[in-house]
Parts: structure tokens; sequence; C-alpha cells
């Protein structure tokens, strides 16, 4: 009988493995079971020992097994379909000596309907068919009724069919998937694609932005903030090695209330100033907002999360601070002539014997010199920080200090001690106060070479609040010690070093100690150290504010 030329199903061999597996496995489980089944009824049927039909069927079904096992069926797909047809000839044989073994001709069935097309079952059913008519020709086979061979036929046919639509439906069903995969597969590379652009535009934004959930947890960030913060890549478990203090730069906020922690609890910011004093040892001035948003979660839920935006504004507070410093030792400098012409045009205005022009002139000179110096006090005011507090404690703001500069201090390999006696209460500005503590302590830190020291002692002496820093550094020369206040001037020692300095700070400094009825004094020897020392008044005393310099 001649096979039908039929479309081979193998490109979806996949279903049980590649090509050459799948032969040898239909293969294995036809030869197994037929040699198998054939033995089983041999032992129960003994005179079928020796009978020269059966021994031929398992003779064909071996030598078609070794056959699958040599050949290279993912070059000859088109020659498998012979081997379930070869393994229907063989059961043939086998069912002459007894027609029970018939029934093994499910398992090659069963592998044509799987594989092939409908006409491939079809075909396979009419070889059946002709080996079962074959059986009446041969002499000493066993007969079989007519309905014995419909009942085989209907059922291998049934099975036929069913398996044949089945492994359609599962294959188009297989092919569905494939289509959809790869179209999921396009659509994840297109959003890979549009993340990283997205992504790319994200990192270059230099505002520092970065996501934060109700539980504290960053899950985005972008570049600018992963700097900020020293974080490493998107890594976000461990603490930031930067910290943030507070506006006036002198207290290091608590856990629960860094921008995480109220970004957390839901708060709303806009454009707050906190300071940062990052992994470098720099400080950035940053302006702080938060804003809220909803979002959509892997689960499809709508979740609200905070969003974190941080300006770097330090060149810009830098310059506010340079510009209201500079303006005040303007206006400090203006105002001592100009209460010298006042002082004069009262005492020429006490005078009886001036001619009333004279009289008008020291007038006109008065008014002038009381608007100039009423313009001065305005700009004065103008640049003027708001006050911290109006009684504080000269300690606190020490030990703020000092907690603020230890990581500096720290990074220089300066062992920085403190001292700290309290209560020093005073009466003040706290926030310009403050700058002169920090000024000092960064001066000491600053000018201090590595290995060295820098001692921050508070106590109280009679009726002052007392404050020294003393520092291990280059120190300063004795004919240049007596120039330290003077506004722009800078030791050569200073210069020498090569460390960046504006000059200021010591005249600011001694500006803010005399407004606050304070003294400020330097001790200082070249090449061992310096000690300036700061008195207040404690809260209820008063006293006239000097300046002292000694070698």
């Amino acid at each position: 009988m001649t096979t039908p030329r039929v479309e081979s199903r193998w490109a979806d061999s996949q279903l049980i493995g590649t090509v050459v597996r799948s032969v040898w496995q239909w293969q294995l489980i036809v030869g197994f079971s037929t040699v198998a089944v054939a033995l089983g009824v041999t032992l129960l049927n003994p005179r079928l020992f020796g009978d020269i039909s059966l021994l031929t069927g398992l003779a064909l079904i071996c030598a078609i097994t070794s056959w699958a096992m040599v050949m290279p069926w993912a070059r000859h797909r088109e020659l498998v379909l012979a081997l379930p047809f070869a393994d229907a000839v063989a059961i043939g044989l086998l069912a002459i000596s007894d027609h029970t073994l018939g029934y093994l001709w499910v398992v090659p069935m069963a592998w044509v309907a799987t594989y092939y097309s409908m006409a491939a079952v079809v075909a396979a059913l009419g070889l059946i068919f002709a080996l079962q008519i074959v059986r009446w020709w041969i002499p000493g086979a066993p007969l079989t009724s007519p309905l014995e061979i419909m009942i085989v036929l209907l059922g291998l046919g049934f099975l036929g069919i069913a398996m044949n639509q089945g492994a359609r439906r599962t294959r188009a069903f297989r092919l569905l998937i494939q289509r959809q995969s790869r179209q999921l597969d396009r659509a994840v590379a297109r959003m890979s694609v549009h993340e990283d652009r997205a992504n790319g535009l994200f990192d270059t934004v230099s505002t520092a932005l970065a996501r934060v959930d109700d539980r504290g947890n960053i899950d985005l960030a972008n570049a600018a903030y992963r700097h900020l913060y020293a974080y490493d890549n998107d890594d976000y478990r461990h603490p930031p090695r930067a910290v943030e203090y507070d506006a006036y730069r002198g207290t290091a906020l608590p856990r629960d209330a860094t921008s995480i922690a109220r970004a957390a609890r839901g708060e709303r910011i806009e454009n707050e100033l906190i300071w940062l004093y990052d992994a470098s040892g720099e400080w950035r001035a940053l302006s702080m907002s938060i804003r809220g948003r909803t979002v959509r979660t892997e689960t499809d839920d709508d979740t609200e999360v905070s969003i974190i935006q941080l300006d770097d504004v330090t060149d810009t507070e830098r310059e506010r601070r340079e510009q209201r410093a500079t303006t005040s030792a303007v206006s400090h400098e203006l105002r001592n002539p100009l209460t010298v012409i006042l002082g004069h045009a009262d005492l020429m205005l006490d005078a009886e014997d001036l001619t009333p022009a004279q009289r008008e002139h020291a007038t006109i000179i008065e008014g002038a010199a009381e608007r100039m110096l009423a313009l001065t006090k305005s700009l004065l005011d103008s640049h003027r920080a708001p006050e911290v507090s109006d009684q504080f404690d000269l300690s606190v703001i020490a030990a703020a200090t000092a907690d603020a500069f230890a990581p500096a201090a720290a990074a220089s390999d300066i062992d920085l001690q403190t001292n700290i006696d309290r209560p020093l209460p005073i009466t003040g500005d706290g926030f310009r106060l403050r700058q002169v503590v920090d000024n000092l302590i960064s001066n000491a830190i600053k000018y201090t070479p590595r290995g060295g020291s820098v001692e921050v002692m508070t106590t109280a002496e009679g009726d002052d609040a007392v404050l020294r820093v003393s520092d291990t550094g280059i120190g300063i020369a004795a004919d240049d010690l007596e120039r330290v206040f003077v506004p722009y001037f800078r030791a050569r020692s200073a210069t020498a070093s090569g460390i960046a300095g504006t000059g200021l700070g010591m005249s600011i400094a001694r500006q803010i100690i005399e407004e606050n009825a304070g003294a400020i004094s330097l001790e200082s020897t070249l090449g061992t150290g310096t000690t300036a020392t700061v008195r207040l008044p404690l809260r209820g005393s008063h006293r006239p504010s000097t300046t002292e310099v000694s070698a």
C-alpha cells in the first residue's frame, strides 16, 4: 500500500522535545509496549511459541527501533512518517498469531494523529483495514469477525480524530501564545527603550529628585540625588553618607526630621532651606520641596508617594551671606564718621556766638548726617538675618556647631575635643552668634594640619559666658595679629598655606560680637597654634565690648 503524501507537523516537535528525541521516544514506546504485550500473551498462550508470524513481527519491531536510533531524523524529517506505518505492519504480523495483539495499533495511531494531518490518520486506518483483510487470506490465521474489525477501526478512528483535533488545537493555541509572546516581547522592548530614554532624561536633570513611599523607602532617584547623598547606583537599603542640618547649619536633623521622614509622613513643603554635609566634606545649601503624587503599582493599585525636590542654592546662599557681611562691614565703617559729624554738628549748634547763616549750615549738616545714619541703619537691617531667639544658651550653640564639624575634623584626621559648661544663658542675636562660632571652629579645622587637635570650650567667668576655640595649627605672626580683624586682610601664614579665604571672617565676627555687647580676642604663636576667646555677658549683666590681640 502506498503511503499518501501528507504535511509534516514536526515543526511542532517542541511539545515533547527536539525532532530526534521525539522519534526515539515514540519508537521506544511502540517497541517496548509491543514486545512486552507480545511476550505476555505468549506466556499465557504457550502454543504461540515458535509461531513464525509472531517472531517475524517482533523481529520487524526490533529492526524499526534500531533504525530509529541511528537515523539522523533532524535532516530527514520527511521519512519519520514511515516509522508508525512500519510499526502498524509489524503489529499486523503479530495479530496473525493472536488477534488481541491488534489493539497495539493504538500506539502508532496516536503517533500519527499527534504529529500529522487528518489525511495521515485516514491513511493509517486504511493500512490497518488492509492488514485485517489480508489476514483472511493467510492459511491457519485466526479469523476475525466483521464486527470485531469494525469495532477496532471505529475505535482507532475515533482515537485518531480526537487526538488529531486536540493536537491541532494545541498547536494553534501554542502558536497564538508564541505570537502574543513575541508581541509582548516587542512591547517590553519598546517600553524598555522608552524607560531608558526617560531615565536618561531623568538623570540629566540638575535638580535632585527622589520618590519616597509611605514607609520611607526610596524607590526611584536621579543621578543628582544619588550624588548628593553618596548612594551607590540604585541601592538605597543603606543609610546615606551625607548628613542633613537645619537652616542655621548648627544642628544635625534627627531621624524623624529628615527630608525622607517628612516625605514619608506626607508633609508638603515649598522651598525650605536645609544644609547638607556631603560625603566629600563640603557644605551644600539646599532648597527643599516635597510634593505628593499618585502612581500605579505592579499590582494595578493606586498608591500615594512623595516627591522630594532639592535645588542646590549653595552659591546663592553664600553670595547672600557674603553680601550681608560686606554690607554690615561697610555700614559699620560709615556709622563711625557719621557719629563724629553729628557730634560736632551738635557742638556747633550749642554755641551761642553762631551767626544765623552758620547755624543754618550746621543744621543742614546735622540733618544730612542723621538721614545718612538712618539710611545706613536701614541698609544694615535689610541684610540682617532674623534672630533665632532673644534668649539662648551659648553652650548649646557651641556643642551643636562642634557636632556639625565633627565629620570634617575626622576626615582631616583632626582630634576635635569639647569641654562644654552648661548652662550659659545669654541674650542676643542667636543666628549671627551661631555664625561666629561656626567661623571660629571652621578656621581652627581649616588651618590645623593633619594629626592636630582643636578644642572647643565654654565656661562662666564672673558675669561673662566665655567661648574658647584653641587649635594646634599654623598660627599667626605677631605683626599680622594686629590686623587680623581688618576687613579683607589675610595673615601671611594663611596665604602661604594655599588655603582659600576672603579675609572677612574675623572682621565680621568682631562686628557681630560687639553688636551683642561682647568682646573677642586672639592669642597666637606662629607654628604652634591659635586661641580665639569670645566673651558675652550672661543674661542680666552688662559691660562694654572690646577686641584684643596678643602674641
